[in-house]
């Protein structure tokens, strides 16, 4: 190994470990940014990757305990991220659950406008009914976004393009939008910046009935089966959506999901993902390991996918060429971007280790490389999809 090589492997090692038993990613960067990644070659990003997935992740935030408290700091560079624009307001005339109107169309996306009464707001849902017209009545794939969701133009248009991806097959692909660092969970309290959160109410009670008595209305009708899916944010709210409500949902799919909210990689992800844009964290499930914390870690609780098609996905932490796409020069972006995907994969090996040991039927799918980003979540959507189609027809 070169001495640059091996600076760069010290660089790493050292600004990660601060990192994670620090807490404050400030360190971190201050080492991290003196790196000049617009040389480094596929050699380079490789040995960043061996260096970054071969730290205890989980031992590093287990350990914060040790230190006086167990939140970390998120100070410093990239730790706030703004929302790009706020939740809808609640309106106080809004009693009614239905469906308003298509508010715009995009090629085969729709864009229904729907209240809910629950959140006594307007939501604006994606949807792409089938295009598949000589097959008869279609099941619902309800798909949820990842931590940013933003309105009117969720990742499975601008990503995944999903009207291309299933324009074969015979499904109806609803996707609600503006469910900011939410994870489409009902919140205890309304916050100051994430909105009132009522998300749950409004995908099991709300939705399912606009959504079939406005198909059926203009004559592309359900045949009456649900599944549901998500990428990051998403695939951990599916995961316990499906766990929760199995008699709604006969599959799931979930993508880069993580199905612990009692440990600690899976409560401080949670709490990134929150206070990281301006939300307070006890206004979700009221304070840490309290029963709404415990009803939402499906991994403690599994038997509710007894008898769902399930189906669900990871990256690794070896890098690929997709990633030097994706990140470019942004080295810091990239280091944690993979140790999201490396603490994902160790979540989901152990979720699958537990549904084995229940004897509950699954495909688990892993990647041979792959970071926390689109481009690894992408290609396992329609895998996923294949995966569990069988037990909505």
């Amino acid at each position: 190994m070169s001495l640059g090589l091996r600076r760069l492997a010290a660089a790493t090692a050292g600004a990660l470990t601060l990192a994670l038993t620090v807490g404050s990613i400030t360190p971190a960067y201050a080492q991290l940014d003196g790196i000049d990644t617009s040389s480094l070659g596929l050699e380079e990003v490789e040995l960043i990757g061996s260096v970054a997935g071969s730290l205890p992740l989980g031992s590093a935030l287990g350990s914060l305990g040790a230190l006086g408290s167990s939140d970390f700091p998120l100070d410093g560079a990239g730790s706030l991220q703004e929302l790009k624009e706020p939740p809808r307001p609640r309106q106080d005339t809004i009693t009614e659950s239905k469906f308003v109107g298509i508010d715009k169309t995009v090629g085969e996306y729709e864009y229904w406008l729907v209240t809910s009464a629950a959140m006594q707001r307007e939501v604006i849902v994606e949807v792409v009914p089938s295009q598949v017209t000589d097959r008869g009545p279609a099941p619902v794939l309800y798909m949820l976004d990842g931590v940013d969701s933003p309105e009117g133009n969720s990742g499975y248009r601008h990503q995944v393009h999903i009207d291309e991806m299933m324009q074969n097959e015979n499904v109806h692909i609803v996707a609600p939008t503006g469910a900011y660092s939410a994870y489409w969970a009902d919140w205890n309290a309304e916050d100051p910046t994430l909105g009132y959160n009522k998300w749950e109410t409004f995908l099991t009670e709300e939705l399912p009935g606009i959504v079939e008595s406005q198909l059926a209305e203009r004559g592309t009708p359900t045949n009456g089966n649900n599944a549901v899916g998500g990428v990051s944010m998403g695939g951990q709210a599916a995961m316990h959506l499906a766990a929760t409500h199995p008699e709604l949902y006969q599959g799931v799919m979930s993508v880069s999901g993580y199905y612990s909210t009692m440990d600690e990689l899976g409560y401080q992800s949670i709490r990134g993902a929150i206070e990281g844009r301006g939300g307070e964290l006890e206004n979700m499930w009221g304070p840490r390991g309290s029963d709404r914390w415990k009803d939402h870690d499906t991994i403690s609780h599994v038997q509710g996918l007894e008898n769902t098609a399930v189906y669900f996905s990871a990256g690794s932490p070896r890098v690929g060429q997709a990633d030097i796409e994706e990140y470019g020069t942004d080295y810091l972006k990239m280091t944690l971007g993979l140790l999201l995907e490396s603490g994902v994969r160790s979540g989901t090996e152990e979720f699958e280790r537990v549904l084995d040991r229940e004897g509950i039927k699954h495909l688990a799918d892993y990647a041979d490389t792959g970071f926390h980003n689109w481009h690894t979540f992408v290609p396992k959507i329609k895998p996923g999809w294949d995966y569990i189609k069988s037990a909505l027809y």
